[in-house]
């Protein structure tokens, strides 16, 4: 019994890590005129960044440094083209040299006017030793950034200008506030749970899951509120998650 009981545990808390999203939000780097550069990172089962920055030069961001140190797991845009040597990796006072993995898919380079706007993503823990490992917990984390001092895509000096360091504070994504205060009741249960979203969030899905971590039941709904059954369900404890498409909360349901 005490197995099935840390078993359940784990689960449970395994749960409320993995839903939970991290953001720094959008970071200003540098807001020069006409050579802005902006970064949000959003950190949760992987990394979502959009970076952006002037679209007619080179520019670069580095995580978990505080100096332009060597080994600091950069991200570089150096090309007009398509980025195929993205991720970099800063051996020194020098270029950043291409990672032999590239770990970041890009998603989308699009520019507009002289703004370039890159999003992107990668695992928390690509396992690669060049690379920077992020957590989903709500940690100070370092950036460095630079760019050209003028408009071209080699990589000489920056300056000291054209270059910065900042410590962004990741906090509990929005969403993921808002999910949490959804209501469910009457718990304990015996014959069905209301489920009600916060003002908000719509487009969920809801599954319940037993001691085991396996799926008893799962929803789809867009309303503001849920009738489930729960009257064929055993007696016991279960875990029920409310998910939409940028985060999800659980809170343990029990039936009687």
């Amino acid at each position: 019994m005490k197995n099935i009981t840390y078993l359940f545990l784990f689960i449970l808390v395994s749960f409320s890590i993995n839903a939970q999203t991290y953001t720094t939000g959008t970071i200003q780097l540098s807001n020069t005129s006409g050579l802005a550069m902006t970064l949000r990172l959003d950190i949760g089962t992987q990394v979502d960044m959009i970076l952006t920055g002037p679209a007619d030069r080179w520019f670069s961001v580095g995580f978990g440094a505080t100096s332009m140190t060597a080994g600091a797991d950069t991200v570089l845009c150096h090309t007009n083209a398509t980025l195929t040597s993205f991720d970099r990796v800063l051996p020194g006072f020098s270029a950043p040299t291409t990672d032999a993995i590239q770990n970041w898919t890009i998603v989308s380079n699009t520019v507009s006017g002289n703004v370039r706007t890159i999003t992107a993503n990668r695992a928390l823990n690509t396992g690669d030793s060049n690379d920077f490992v992020f957590v989903a917990s709500p940690t100070a984390l370092s950036i460095i950034w630079a760019r050209a001092i003028t408009n071209n895509y080699s990589l000489d000096y920056h300056g000291s200008t054209n270059r910065g360091v900042t410590t962004a504070n990741l906090t509990l994504g929005t969403d993921d506030f808002l999910l949490a205060q959804f209501k469910m009741y009457p718990n304990p249960s015996n014959d069905f749970i209301t489920v009600e979203l916060p003002d908000g969030i719509s487009s969920t899905e809801i599954a319940i899951y037993d001691y085991l971590g396996r799926v008893v039941i799962k929803k789809c709904f867009d309303e503001k509120s849920l009738n489930i059954v729960t009257s064929n369900l055993q007696k016991g404890t279960y875990i029920v998650e409310v998910a939409s498409e940028k985060g999800s909360a659980t809170k343990v349901l029990i039936v009687h």
